[in-house]
């Protein structure tokens, strides 16, 4: 399949996972339900072997909800473990009337992981197993929650956790970062948090972010910005995770966050870089994980990168170019940062979220 082919996919994928039909996919509506067999479908037809309790389906009783679950079977000497790749289906449903169709959130991740899911297929062979992941029940009312699908995974996990060895998540990653007067260098980011969590996967992102085409990857400490997806719970019970997340645009959660506005040739570099990535994480002797690891230096490069391109051309030049002088004299020293300095930091990057909006 060519790369146009790839996109017209995912772009197909988007638009009825986003469709007014689904009515903006809520846990346990008939939208939510149609959304779950359609992902559903699509674990078949890639030939996933069924990993739930029901086929594909791990039930979430309380709000009528399932996570779906699937496995590519590994060959190598790590078979009996698992790379998990999640990307949540759900979104908010229908308020006061208005349909939040969702399409960025999450229907691109949806996309990017069945993308994903069919290039590992195709290539065969891993060392280890790749549990493929798209779990309910994401948003609010139940995120944080105990229904959370994610977090009901981990509470009733039917792939074993001490076997799942680190997970990709992915979220928010079809629009470009900010508007369409910002160079390559900005548009392009894909950031990636939780590698400073578990030693050398951050050499393995920023190698291969070299040798990619149309993504750049830049990493942030997930320590640095709330806890807003379905990694938390794997970071909660201790598992290596990577979040793969752009940030929220003007859209983010609105009745606006539609397929037109997605750059699908970008969905199709990033599965490529994922794919990749997979395979490299697959293939490792073993993961470890250090809760209360941090790498101030990489956040703060990335911060400042995308501040030196931005700033000219943001919504508010004069507090971004601020920002990224601080941060410039904050790098240069090589110090690292205090817990004030990280709560700083936070009101640094929700500052710099706005200003691209």
């Amino acid at each position: 399949m060519s790369e146009q082919q790839r996109a017209d996919t995912m772009q197909a994928q988007v638009e009825y996972l986003a469709s007014p039909e689904l009515e903006g996919r809520a846990p346990g509506t008939p939208g939510g339900l149609l959304a779950r067999s359609y992902v559903e479908a699509a674990f078949t037809e890639l030939g996933l072997i069924p990993a739930g309790e029901n086929g594909f389906q791990q039930a979430i009783p309380e709000i009528n909800g399932a996570n779906l679950l699937g496995i590519i079977p590994g060959t190598g000497p790590h078979a009996d473990r698992y790379v998990a790749v999640n990307a949540h289906y759900d979104h908010l449903g229908v308020h006061f009337g208005e349909v939040y169709p969702g399409a960025d959130d999450n229907a691109s991740g949806v996309a990017v992981l069945l993308d994903v899911a069919a290039r590992l297929v195709e290539r065969g062979g891993l060392d280890r197993s790749v549990l493929i992941m798209s779990v309910d029940a994401e948003e609010p009312l139940h995120f944080f929650t105990d229904n959370m699908g994610s977090i009901y995974f981990v509470d009733h996990p039917i792939v074993p956790l001490d076997q799942t060895d680190i997970l990709v998540n992915l979220d928010l990653v079809g629009h470009p970062l900010g508007p369409p007067t910002l160079p390559p260098e900005v548009r392009n980011t894909i950031l990636v948090m939780g590698a400073e969590k578990s030693p050398g996967v951050g050499a393995i992102i920023d190698r291969l972010g070299q040798e990619a085409a149309g993504i750049i990857p830049r990493r942030l400490d997930s320590d640095v910005i709330p806890p807003m997806s379905d990694h938390y719970a794997f970071q909660r019970a201790g598992i290596p995770f990577l979040f793969f997340n752009i940030g929220r645009d003007r859209h983010y959660h609105t009745p606006q966050d539609t397929p037109e506005k997605l750059d699908y040739a970008r969905l199709v570099a990033l599965a490529d870089y994922l794919t990749g990535l997979i395979g490299e994480l697959a293939a490792r002797d073993r993961f470890t994980f250090e809760a209360e690891a941090v790498d101030d230096a990489a956040t703060l490069t990335t911060l400042v990168e995308l501040g030196r391109h931005a700033g000219p051309l943001a919504r508010k030049p004069e507090q971004v170019m601020a920002l990224v002088a601080k941060l410039e004299q904050r790098l240069e020293t090589g110090t690292p940062l205090s817990s004030g300095d990280r709560g700083s930091l936070r009101a640094t990057i929700l500052a710099l979220e706005e200003a691209l909006k």
